[in-house]
């Protein structure tokens, strides 16, 4: 099966079922972009002009149902950011010092993915996988740099809001792991004091 070749602005090694193409060619799936870029609850709050302004650096990207999006550990050659325009997606990371993964969020329509690979270029620190089908408009390091240098107001005010969405997911992410330590501490506790108990036993 032949696949169509990858756009230069998003990696060349992703999964195959990745498509790419200008955004411009879906009208619906731009409307849908310009919507979510100016919803508050999305942590952008763009102006509609503003959010137009956007459009020609975003990539139409599309996964089928099952396919990775990104991995954990991915490197730099990754540095794109998706904003999810149908469909839903699962986000999860390994659990610090144990090799099982624990699930962060189920992400649909609006949400925002994979932007710390944008602000910093590091490794992926999860792994997102689309539960469906997804549509969603990606956002490359050179895009970024094309929208900083022909708009640069408007390229600092989505990445404001970028960094805010960034700094709750992590409050979040932080917040779930370390109940997830608590509920594993407390479920060894419980084993530890059964073994104790059944070692009391004629």
């Amino acid at each position: 099966m032949m696949h169509p070749k990858m756009h230069s602005t998003l990696p060349t090694d992703a999964t195959p079922t990745m498509r790419t193409r200008p955004l411009a060619d879906a009208p619906a799936l731009a409307s849908k972009a310009v919507q979510s870029l100016c919803e508050s609850k999305a942590h952008f709050a763009l102006q509609p002009d503003e959010a137009r302004v956007v459009l020609p650096f975003l990539r139409w990207v599309s996964f089928t149902e099952g396919a990775y999006l990104y991995r954990e550990g991915d490197d730099s050659r990754t540095s794109y950011m998706l904003l999810l325009l149908e469909g839903d997606v699962t986000v999860d990371t390994r659990a610090s010092g144990r090799e099982d993964r624990v699930a962060i969020a189920s992400l649909g329509p609006g949400s925002l993915i994979g932007e710390m690979a944008l602000l910093d270029g590091s490794p992926r620190s999860t792994t997102c996988i689309a539960i469906t089908a997804v549509q969603a408009a990606g956002l490359s390091q050179g895009g970024l740099d094309r929208l900083a240098q022909d708009h640069p107001a408007v390229a600092f005010k989505l990445m404001v809001y970028v960094a805010r969405n960034t700094a709750d997911r992590l409050r979040a992410v932080s917040e779930q792991l370390t109940m997830v330590d608590q509920v594993i501490a407390s479920l060894h506790d419980e084993l530890a004091q059964l073994r104790k108990t059944s070692s009391l036993r004629p």
